[in-house]
């Protein structure tokens, strides 16, 4: 019974690493897209830029034509004067303050220019720098996601590996006792089998054995079950408590369990 108890031991030890395999494997995915997040970070960061660049561009260059158009309406009243079209003193003085207008527009339009030639300088300058950081980001993602497909591949031979020898380790455990295993395993969250502690508790449910169900499971001569979780009990260190000999008497044995000085 020893063997198959610990048979069934390194069965669960199989059963819980596979399914630990296969979470792993399952996870790649998401692990992927967080490794992504990052470089859709930059790269939203970047064209969001990109946008208020090409926007400011295209704002520089309508008032770059503002501009152009304002000086050619203050180069033709300069004409109107040349040519001697000005005759009387309203005239002038209408002339005057439509020149003084047109300038200080002309003035308005160089000043925002100016502001949005300063805007445009910073913006490529920042762009420049997140363009960098999002190849740098996107990098960075590609081996990321390299080493985790690379992982993918290291999950599956594992897997394949493990699956051949929980096979094996199955099959050489008798039949009925590995149908008991599998139907805890169902109904056991995965964990058909439980260690018990030195305090003499199921490591699995947390509650108390009575000692000398400890006892037994430490000979570990029969499948023992948890009265509480009814997972198959074991025992991890310790040295087995031997059988009680028939021809004593119980306030022998009594006696006896007395002075021997406890196991750790």
């Amino acid at each position: 019974m020893k063997g198959n108890l610990q048979q069934l031991i390194t069965l669960q030890q199989a059963d819980l690493r596979l399914e630990e395999l296969a979470l792993r494997k399952r996870r790649v995915p998401e692990m992927v897209e967080a490794a992504r997040q990052p470089l859709q970070a930059a790269q939203a960061q970047r064209d969001s830029l990109k946008k208020e660049f090409d926007l400011a561009v295209k704002e520089r260059k309508a008032r770059e034509q503002d501009l152009a158009a304002q000086e050619q309406a203050i180069s033709k009243l300069d004409d109107r004067a040349l040519k001697g079209e000005i005759k009387t003193n309203k005239e002038f003085q209408a002339h005057k303050f439509e020149v003084d207008l047109a300038k200080k527009k002309k003035g308005e339009i160089e000043e925002q220019l100016l502001i949005l030639m300063d805007q445009v300088d910073a913006m490529k300058k920042e762009l420049t720098r997140l363009e960098e950081a999002a190849k740098t980001a996107d990098q960075h993602f590609i081996l990321e996601k390299s080493s985790l497909e690379a992982s993918v591949s290291a999950l599956d031979e594992e897997l394949a590996e493990l699956t051949r020898t929980r096979k094996e380790i199955a099959g050489a455990v008798e039949p009925s006792l590995v149908r008991r295993y599998e139907k805890l395993r169902a109904t056991r969250k995965g964990v058909a089998l439980a260690a018990v502690s030195k305090e003499g508790s199921c490591m699995a449910c947390r509650l108390h054995i009575e000692p000398q169900i400890v006892a037994e499971v430490k000979r570990a001569d029969n499948i023992l079950t948890c009265s509480y979780c009814q997972r198959i009990l074991y025992w991890t260190g310790g040295q087995a408590q031997p059988p009680a000999e028939p021809e004593r008497s119980s306030e022998e044995v009594a006696a006896q369990e007395t002075a021997r000085p406890r196991s750790r």
